[in-house]
């Protein structure tokens, strides 16, 4: 009895460990976490795809038969720069002309985003298991491609001055229309740094913006000097109408009155000594004056007083 037990019990055991084993290699389990989505695809059967719509949780499928591919829905980033220590280790600059012909660099960042019902169609025309291989091929391509198309309508004075923040606008919804069918949303596309331009035109531009300020410096100093020019000629024109104004105030008979008053205050300030050097009137030369006649009419004086 006890043998005939111990032959049940390991035969139970064995259908049990038949059936996990099985199991297990029937069937998987997979969980999908917040952000992302989840498509199991048939092996057997071609686009024989379907959307699981779990967001969170466990999705079962069998291995054998079915793939089960999870792409994040979440925001995704990517750089493509020349810059080997950003993004990947080779160089990823973006190039277009201008409308002028000027060959031009640009690092640039890309935001982007997969719409979650949208996925099954993605995963159809691209056929890729991991987004960066869309990131990286199809979509640097198509980014590449609106670039050069959206720049070569502006010259490189446009996209580097007043027109920079219009030629990224546009280049974000071409890129946007052009990717959107397949569920890919463009959420930003922007410059890293600055244009880069041949180094000849970069010295080109530097003596240009050089030239505009030296002019505009000289404007404004000669600005500053006519300023100045016309403050003194104000000036002058001031003074000499504040004189002839003065000059025509002035009554000849208080001229005359003023030169008998300058008279009357030399004589009452005379010593009575008769001075012995004249002056040729304005000529500057000095005469000495004979004292004889001055001492033979003193005597003759004193005797009539």
């Amino acid at each position: 009895m006890k043998s005939i037990l111990k032959y049940v019990i390991f035969g139970v055991l064995a259908v049990v460990g038949g059936i996990i084993l099985t199991s297990s290699f029937l069937f998987n389990w997979k969980i999908i976490p917040p952000g992302y989505t989840g498509i199991k695809v048939n092996r057997l059967v071609d686009k024989g795809i379907t959307h699981e719509d779990t967001v969170t949780g466990f999705v079962f499928y069998n291995p054998v038969q079915t793939q089960l591919i999870v792409y994040p829905t979440f925001i995704q980033r990517v750089v493509w720069t020349h810059d080997l220590n950003e993004g990947n280790p080779i160089n990823e600059e973006l190039t277009f002309n201008t409308k002028d012909s000027v060959p031009v660099n640009l690092d640039v960042a890309v935001s982007y985003a997969l719409a979650a019902q949208r996925v099954p169609d993605f995963y159809i025309k691209f056929r890729a298991d991991q987004i960066q291989t869309f990131t990286h091929g199809f979509l640097r391509d198509t980014a590449r491609n609106v670039v050069v198309a959206v720049g070569s309508e502006y010259t490189f004075d446009d996209v580097n001055g007043p027109k920079k923040e219009e030629f990224l606008d546009r280049i974000t919804k071409q890129l946007d229309a052009k990717v959107g069918v397949y569920g890919v949303g463009i959420q930003q596309f922007g410059l890293i740094g600055s244009l880069r331009p041949p180094q000849s035109l970069l010295e080109a531009v530097s003596a240009k913006t050089k030239a505009i300020q030296d002019s505009i410096r000289t404007e404004n100093e000669v600005r500053s000097a006519q300023a100045e020019a016309k403050k003194r000629v104000a000036i002058a024109e001031g003074e000499a109408a504040a004189n002839r104004a003065l000059v025509a105030s002035i009554d000849p008979k208080l001229l005359d009155w003023e030169r008998l008053k300058l008279q009357k205050d030399a004589i009452s300030k005379w010593n009575g000594v008769v001075p012995t050097v004249m002056a040729n009137g304005g000529g500057g030369m000095l005469f000495n004056i004979p004292m004889q006649g001055v001492a033979a009419e003193a005597p003759a004086t004193q005797a009539r007083r």
